[in-house]
């Protein structure tokens, strides 16, 4: 059985050709404010929003963090599934997810986060849906799935939330040194 999917994987990636590259996917961001679905105390999903970027986590230099967008992103729990989730995973990020509000309408330019992504960075845009060659994958038992990772518009209602996955936690980023140019694109971009 597993010979056939793997044949499947393969055509597929030979299909889009030189366009595969594939690496970590994680966020920059200056969050203004949270919002807890259903509530603070018993969180299912939540709204970040702020300005956020998208950063490749296998390279750095020019080209290795998205434009700056303005607007929300919108995230749920993990399914908890026996022998892959575990509930201190859920707990982790809940925890996390108390950070966000910490520093929710500080200033703070911050890092969170890792997915997976699939072909051409450079084509990924912060404000549109990922489709292929490009695709942002959340973890999943059986490998990846797809997942909803835009900046949304303040206009547009929430649904189909991203599987929120942790990484280092929350990570301040100076203002100074290597991350000075994302943190003053980050802050223009909440003034637009």
């Amino acid at each position: 059985m597993k010979a056939p999917r793997t044949a499947v994987v393969i055509v597929v990636l030979l299909g889009v050709g030189g366009l595969i590259a594939s690496g970590p996917l994680g966020v920059y961001g200056i969050v203004e404010r949270v919002v807890f679905e259903p509530n603070e105390e018993s969180p299912e999903r939540i709204q970040v929003w702020g300005a956020f970027a998208y950063v490749d986590g296998a390279r750095s230099g020019p080209g290795s963090v998205s434009a700056a967008k303005r607007g929300y992103l919108y995230f749920k729990l993990p399914d908890l599934i026996p022998a892959y989730t575990r509930q201190s995973d859920v707990d982790t990020i809940k925890k996390e997810w108390m950070d966000l509000k910490a520093v929710a309408g500080t200033g703070q330019a911050i890092g969170f986060g890792t997915w997976g992504y699939i072909a051409g960075f450079d084509a990924l845009q912060p404000d549109q849906r990922p489709t292929p060659p490009s695709v942002i994958l959340h973890r999943v038992p059986a490998g990846g799935a797809i997942s909803d990772l835009r900046v949304r518009p303040a206009s547009e209602a929430p649904r189909l939330p991203a599987t929120y996955q942790t990484n280092a936690g929350i990570v301040k980023l100076s203002d100074q040194g290597s991350h000075a140019a994302i943190v003053k694109e980050l802050k223009a971009a909440l003034k637009q």
